[in-house]
């Protein structure tokens, strides 16, 4: 769990419930109402285009996920576990520019505690998501990939697979009612999870898109998606789209 203090908090730090309410303001949902449909599009536009007439890098790249979970259930536990539980917290804190305040592991609990200012506090719902939706374990695969196998597309796409694999696992299996992580944003639980899933769908279309066909595939999706974006221009205002 996350806890986070005002710069001009005197004493010991307060937990999150202590020092607001909620987190997650403008934003935060602009963001949502931006990944949720950009995720599903990008996803679907991925899929599309897997090369099929070669099954076996497919079924590789599923088999490569499944490993990369089962990997993380078997050796990311307690202490470990934790450990990146809270990373991932000052991670994106420290990239926002928020002052360290103190972690603490343990074997089934831990905290990570930031002092924000006004000009990152509309960071704090982010920071208290990131566990559940920064890829550490995929960047990881993708560096690998890059480093070792860059011609190499079904190495490629079996390290990718793994790291997403790890990081999927990672990102669901602390997803609780009572995580207050996700509880105190604002909106509740659902928005949350909400936010969670959108975020993973996203990552997954960009994940499919690279393993599979490259970084020309990337710029593929981005004229896929701009073809789509013509067609609902016109199929809302009228027009030819021939």
């Amino acid at each position: 769990m996350g806890k986070i203090t005002p710069n001009d908090t005197k004493g010991e730090d307060a937990p999150l419930s202590e020092t607001a309410d909620v987190v997650g303001g403008f934003p935060f949902f602009l963001s949502l109402a931006a990944l949720l449909p950009t995720g599903l599009l990008f996803t679907i536009l991925a899929v599309a285009r897997i090369p099929y007439s070669d099954p076996g890098t497919t079924v590789a790249f599923i088999v490569a996920i499944l490993v990369g979970a089962l990997c993380a259930k078997l050796f990311i536990r307690k202490h470990i576990s934790v450990l990146i539980h809270e990373f991932k917290h000052s991670l994106i804190s420290n990239l926002v520019g928020n002052k360290h305040k103190g972690m603490k592991i343990d074997e089934d609990s831990g905290y990570y505690r930031w002092a924000y200012t006004k000009n990152t506090a509309h960071f704090n719902a982010f920071i208290a998501l990131a566990p559940y939706i920064v890829p550490v374990f995929t960047f990881v695969g993708c560096i690998f990939a890059l480093t070792f196998s860059r011609h190499d597309r079904f190495f490629t796409v079996i390290l990718v697979g793994i790291g997403y694999g790890t990081d999927l696992l990672l990102n669901i299996r602390d997803i609780s009612p009572i995580q207050t992580d996700i509880t105190l944003i604002r909106g509740g639980y659902k928005i949350g999870v909400l936010y969670i899933i959108a975020w993973n769908v996203l990552l997954a279309g960009l994940l499919l898109t690279w393993a599979f066909n490259g970084s020309a595939g990337l710029l593929l999706l981005l004229e896929d998606v701009s073809t789509c974006f013509v067609y609902l221009y016109f199929w809302l205002f009228g027009g030819n789209t021939e």
